[in-house]
């Protein structure tokens, strides 16, 4: 158990020594912030505003009103209600 237990704690040390080793080297060489990089003066939330000139867009179809009305009347037309 005890064996384990320090190779474990070896792997957390060596990959945190590695990550700040690769991150420092991204750095220094300009790396843009892709996949991985990092970028000292990237901003770390949610800081833009929506443009004032257009209206800001649902992200998923879902959440899209003027795609939930044309899915309702899509489907009105493929299966009109039944009258009894």
């Amino acid at each position: 158990m005890i064996p384990f237990l320090v190779a474990v704690l070896v792997l957390v040390v060596v990959g945190t020594l590695l990550w700040k080793v690769m991150a420092a080297q991204a750095a220094q060489a300009g790396h843009d912030g892709g996949p991985g990089g990092m970028v000292e003066d990237a901003p770390t939330g949610p800081t833009r505003q929506a443009s004032p000139r257009r209206p800001r867009r649902p992200v998923a179809p879902d959440d899209d009103p003027e795609f939930l009305r044309s899915l309702d009347e899509k489907i009105q037309r493929e299966d009109p209600p039944s009258s009894t």
